[in-house]
């Protein structure tokens, strides 16, 4: 069965995000803040019960969080999947014409997901964050 890991919201400011769901809502900070230079902005990831929550500051607005945050504003940028057989899920999508980019762990891009990145991985891979 397919799960959601992950969800990724893009903030404004990660220090306030951080403190309204660590320390009022009750979620578990899984390791300190990090800058990703690869998607221009510095994260945290949570956890709650069977799920984490990443949250996204950027530091680059030409990078797709960036951008996400100029257009829409703070939200939810992406949500991740993990699935015990993705080359099953990537196939089905291939069926539906949608192609999925990416390797191991790969993701439909928000043209194709109404809006919404989504990131697929097997569940044998340990979680990106």
């Amino acid at each position: 069965m397919i799960r959601v890991a992950t969800v990724v919201l893009v903030v404004r400011n990660l220090d306030r995000a951080v403190a309204l769901y660590e320390q009022g809502l009750g979620f578990e900070r899984i390791g300190e803040a990090e800058d990703v230079p690869s998607v221009g902005a510095r994260h945290v990831v949570l956890r709650a019960g069977n799920c984490q929550l990443e949250l996204l500051e950027p530091r680059d607005e030409s990078k797709p969080p960036g951008l996400f945050l100029r257009a829409r504003g703070e939200g939810v940028f992406a949500v991740e999947l993990e699935t015990p057989d993705a080359q099953d899920v990537r196939d089905r999508l291939a069926g539906m014409f949608v192609q999925a980019r990416g390797g191991a762990h790969w993701y439909v891009p928000p043209t194709d997901a109404h809006g919404l990145l989504v990131q697929v991985r097997p569940r044998e891979l340990e979680p990106t964050g």
